[in-house]
């Protein structure tokens, strides 16, 4: 630091906040630039710089004049922090700054190892700022049993694309798993005929163990029983048909294994390969009219106050895949207790009748609701204004 400088430039302070940020930020002291620039902030404002006010004690043009100032330190300091690779102390800065995106970007170019990964995790999938690429550093670190569990801890906290994201990543994993074990004991096993061609390595699952029925007898399983479980209530989530074929196997699989390992799941969903493999096919748009029935039977005899709403969302769920927003606006009208708080993952009841173009329902609805200000959402939406 050369302190003689910034002394000659005692007597202009514009020339000695230039000097001293410039030299912290050639050292690398990006703690007390920040300090710097608020204390410059606050003598552009005329105000205390050995006793600052609070925020709520200052006049509104003036604490909105330092709110921006802090905003603008936190950005400056964020980026540079982020240029020297300090990605966990820059998110102290960007994420007041509102500098998500900078982050975002350094992560999509670290590569991980054994010093960071624990501190890219943390900030790609624990902060949320970029929740796909941490889950994956985290599958392929971890492994499968606590990216699950961290998953299962974080689900009602990422926002629904982030958990979506992160269940496709966990399907591809566990199928890709599950796909070499079996290809590896389908090389190596006795059973196979000594001319009988190798498996391929590009087929379905399904068509991997077709024929080969010894594969499952003594209650023999080729990946973790729970992880498989998981794994598939986890795929509910997904729409893509590539991403939901590859559920569609992990269930058929599933529903191959030895009851004992066939975990019961929780309503609507009990029997748990059988019903998944249901809204998989209807997600899919085959077999539609079953996967219909049984999960509007299953919603009608849900008890909402005991078992909650969740038997009710996947038929709207359902209903909204297969392009019938209509019935499914109609079902929440019906059978959504109106005090009741639908998840995240349930289509809202104004897209539902976005997609319908049902307002007259909709509107019916909310009335009924004594719900005004989601009414006046909805006839602004209708008319455009939205």
């Amino acid at each position: 630091m050369d302190y003689p400088a910034l002394s000659n430039s005692a007597g202009d302070a514009d020339q000695l906040f230039g000097k001293l940020a410039h030299q912290l930020a050639a050292e690398g002291r990006w703690h007390e630039l920040f300090e710097a620039r608020l204390t410059e902030a606050r003598h552009r404002l005329g105000l205390s710089l050995t006793d600052p006010p609070r925020l709520d004690d200052l006049p509104e043009e003036q604490r909105a004049v330092l709110e921006n100032d802090y905003t603008a330190a936190c950005r400056e300091v964020g980026r540079l922090l982020t240029e020297a690779g300090k990605l966990r102390e820059a998110w102290q800065y960007l994420r007041p700054g509102g500098e998500k995106h900078v982050l975002h970007a350094a992560l999509s170019r670290a590569v991980p190892s054994e010093e960071n990964i624990d501190e890219l995790v943390e900030l790609a999938l624990y902060e949320a700022v970029d929740a796909e690429r941490g889950f994956g550093w985290l599958l392929g670190h971890s492994g499968t049993c606590n990216a699950i569990t961290a998953l299962e801890g974080l689900a009602s906290s990422l926002l629904p694309a982030d958990l979506l994201a992160c269940a496709a990543a966990l399907i591809r994993h566990v199928d890709r798993e599950l796909r070499e074990n079996l290809l590896g004991l389908l090389a190596e096993t006795e059973n196979r005929e000594p001319h009988e061609p190798l498996p391929n390595t590009e087929a379905k699952l399904g068509e991997l163990w077709g024929g080969c029925d010894w594969l499952f007898e003594n209650e023999a399983v080729h990946i973790d029983a729970s992880h498989l479980a998981a794994t598939v209530r986890f795929a509910r989530l997904v729409v893509d048909p590539p991403v939901v074929e590859l559920a569609l196997g992990l269930t058929d699989y599933g529903s191959r294994l030895h009851e004992s390992l066939q975990y019961s799941g929780d309503a609507p969903f009990e029997d748990l390969y059988p019903a998944h493999r249901r809204f998989f096919l209807a997600t899919l748009g085959k077999e539609v009219e079953e996967a219909t029935h049984y999960f509007r039977r299953q919603a009608e005899q849900s008890d909402v106050y005991h078992e909650g709403t969740a038997a009710i969302e996947t038929l709207l769920v359902l209903l909204d895949r297969i392009g019938q927003p209509g019935e499914a606006l109609a079902v929440y009208e019906k059978m959504v207790p109106q005090e009741a708080q639908l998840s995240p993952l349930a289509p809202r009841a104004i897209d539902l009748a976005r997609k319908s173009r049902d307002w007259d329902l909709f509107e019916k609805m909310l009335r009924q609701r004594d719900d005004p200000v989601g009414l006046a959402t909805g006839l602004l939406v209708r008319d455009g204004n939205l």
